[in-house]
């Protein structure tokens, strides 16, 4: 852009003046999502705060604490639902920092949680999923969570789902 306009300018001068800009005031968010971002994956973790209507950052925090979370939430009392994952610090940090919030659970980590839970149901199971797949004549039935057989199994005989 600054060869259109004819100026001279490096890349860290343009930086350094963006930076130097007063941040926008922007309205506190009613909902607030939040999860980790790692700035090292397996040493450093960070914070990052969305406004949940907007689908637009808020705030980075600089890790993954409790009394950080809570401190931002302390300075913004108008949040009244904070979307979060099962992380404890998340939990605690919006429990102390907004207690007025309400805590839900965020739609990805929901089906996330539930994929991996029907994954390891399949792969308990899978001996007696195969008895189902190969008899085919055998009208489906629940299959029973428990450790001794289903009924469908101990009838093909299965010991054991």
């Amino acid at each position: 852009m600054s060869r259109l306009l004819g100026a001279g300018v490096s890349r860290s001068t343009v930086l350094c003046l963006v930076s130097a800009l007063p941040e926008p005031d922007l309205p506190v968010p009613r909902v607030v999502g939040g999860d980790e971002y790692a700035t090292r994956k397996g040493r450093h973790y960070g914070t990052v705060l969305v406004d949940v209507a907007t689908r637009r950052p808020v705030d980075l925090l600089p890790d993954r604490e409790a009394s950080t979370l809570a401190a931002w939430l302390a300075e913004r009392p108008g949040i009244e639902v904070v979307c979060r994952d099962r992380a404890p610090f998340f939990a605690e940090g919006a429990a102390v920092g907004a207690p007025q919030a309400v805590q839900v659970a965020d739609r990805w980590h929901l089906w996330h949680n539930m994929g991996k839970a029907a994954e390891r149901a399949v792969a308990q199971h899978r001996r007696c999923l195969q008895v189902h797949a190969q008899a085919p004549d055998v009208r489906p039935r629940r299959l029973c969570l428990a450790p001794q057989a289903c009924a469908p199994c101990a009838v093909n005989g299965v010991s054991a789902c």
